[in-house]
């Protein structure tokens, strides 16, 4: 990929004219970027010089669009009845638009599930979890230049109810109670 730009000398003088932006510096008509990035965007700036008149000078701003990447993704921990959030970020111009899935069915909001996005980033509330809701879900980011995914998890969290003193044993029986019921070890 390269950017060029052009300013037209319109003076019969002589006229110096200087490119500049960060590591950027020319003194032609043109200024051309061979494989421009995603860091080169900004404004460039053009100044016209000579003996005669002040400075002109014009900027040229640059966007360099590219396809989303996913920057950070959030699995979360969530015990039953209560709410939790995943959440997932993505860099990406123009900014992506973001879907969820779960088990290759997209969702929506609607039934205690809360999708909101903004510019780059988007969560999905669950304000009231219930077993079903523990699993993988998919965060899809995507614009006219790409799609990419991440997999995020919303765990069981296991809450410890007390401490058990023991004094001497010969043996110790350790149970395990969750929301789903007990579970003794054989």
């Amino acid at each position: 990929m390269r950017a060029q730009f052009l300013i037209q000398r319109q003076l019969s003088f002589l006229c110096v004219l200087t490119w500049q932006k960060r590591e950027f510096e020319g003194e032609e008509e043109y200024l051309e970027i061979l494989g421009i990035t995603r860091e080169q965007s900004g404004k460039y700036e053009c100044k016209a010089a000579n003996e005669v008149s002040s400075a002109d000078v014009k900027q040229v701003k640059v966007t360099v669009n590219y396809p989303p990447t996913i920057t950070e993704s959030k699995s979360n921990e969530a015990t039953t009845g209560r709410q939790a959030s995943l959440k997932c970020e993505a860099s990406a111009v123009p900014a992506p638009d973001f879907e969820w899935y779960r088990d290759d069915t997209r969702i929506n909001s609607a039934n205690g599930l809360e999708i909101k996005s903004t510019e780059g980033q988007s969560s999905l509330t669950v304000t009231n979890v219930t077993e079903e809701h523990y699993g993988n879900y998919t965060c899809v980011a995507a614009n006219k230049l790409g799609v990419t995914n991440a997999s995020l998890v919303l765990f069981m969290q296991w809450l410890f109810i007390g401490t058990i003193p023991l004094l001497m044993s010969i043996g110790v029986l350790i149970c395990c109670i969750s929301d789903l019921g007990q579970f003794d070890p054989p």
